[in-house]
């Protein structure tokens, strides 16, 4: 298999991983009484400038984490993690501010996984 169809082969699966891993986090959201509001694909895979090995970065946004810090949100979904992803979390007030610089960017590169 050629290189650019391996890599188109690696985004395929890697697409189909995020959207597993999403319904996942959806089913771990409403056991612990959260509603999972958006789940977005960032990075390379985002980007379309991956390589066949890139890891898949996933952004959950979730209502209602505010106060609780990176560490502390990311314990509430460790059993759904899976290698080669890469978890980010934000509260639904996080994520719709328009203050934060990093979450613009995240934005603008920001594709919504479907569940």
């Amino acid at each position: 298999m050629g290189k650019a169809k391996s890599a188109l082969a690696s985004q395929h699966e890697a697409l189909e991983r995020a959207k597993s891993f999403v319904e996942k986090a959806k089913a771990r959201a409403s056991c612990l009484g959260l509603t999972l509001l958006g789940a977005y694909l960032v990075g390379s895979r985002a980007r379309g400038d991956y390589l066949r090995d890139s890891d898949i970065d996933i952004i959950l946004v979730v209502k209602g984490l505010k106060n609780l810090n990176f560490l502390e949100r990311l314990q509430l979904f460790t059993d759904t993690l899976e290698p080669s992803i890469d978890l980010r979390i934000y509260d639904a007030e996080e994520w719709e501010s328009t203050e934060n610089t990093w979450i613009n960017q995240l934005k603008q590169e920001a594709i919504k996984i479907d569940t």
